[in-house]
């Protein structure tokens, strides 16, 4: 039996990098606490509690396998440091936009856009593709980092004015490094 987690501790990015972010941060726990994939009903629940998604709007098999790629492929950017993106995970996302029909669009008095044509599943991820697509031309993406705590890998804006942020939490996830490193200090100590 799977213990499905739907929160997401992790202080929230701005504007829209927040929706992405929480996207990102979807997953599951198997019984043992192993991270797995999150099941089609979180993803689909997440989609039409942040309007991308209606809820008579189909979200099978299929669009889960998709969203899933979608998100291994951001997460796969993020861990790269937002500039080397493998050929794989840019296939994926080319796709995506393709499937999405992203297309630029200007307003009068307010930034530009990229906007879904599309609809329904490929449309909503289309709209966190755009998200991504919008965070990496102002420079907001590459301050998405996963959490370094090996147990965690969450996904979390850097607010550090360098960049140098490691963890989603210092309460939680940082306090345990602090505690492992102290712990592995002493050991070596002989204590």
């Amino acid at each position: 039996m799977i213990d499905i987690r739907t929160h997401d501790d992790t202080a929230p990015a701005p504007g829209e990098l927040e929706v992405l972010q929480r996207f990102l941060n979807l997953h599951d726990h198997e019984p043992s606490g192993r991270e797995v994939d999150p099941p089609l009903e979180m993803i689909r629940d997440f989609l039409v509690e942040r309007g991308l998604l209606t809820p008579d709007e189909r979200f099978g098999e299929t669009e889960r396998e998709t969203a899933l790629a979608l998100r291994r492929a951001l997460r796969n950017l993020i861990a790269a440091g937002g500039d080397r993106l493998a050929p794989d995970d840019a296939e994926v996302i080319d796709r995506l936009g393709i499937e999405a029909g992203l297309h630029p669009h200007f307003h009068p008095g307010r930034a530009p856009t990229i906007e879904p044509r599309g609809t329904g599943a490929a449309a909503a991820l289309g709209h966190l593709l755009a998200v991504a697509f919008l965070a990496a031309v102002d420079g907001s993406f590459a301050h998405l980092k996963l959490c370094a705590d090996p147990t965690c890998r969450a996904v979390f804006f850097d607010r550090s004015r360098n960049r140098s942020g490691k963890w989603c939490s210092m309460e939680t996830c940082g306090n345990r490094a602090k505690v492992r490193a102290f712990r592995e200090r002493q050991r070596r100590a002989g204590r």
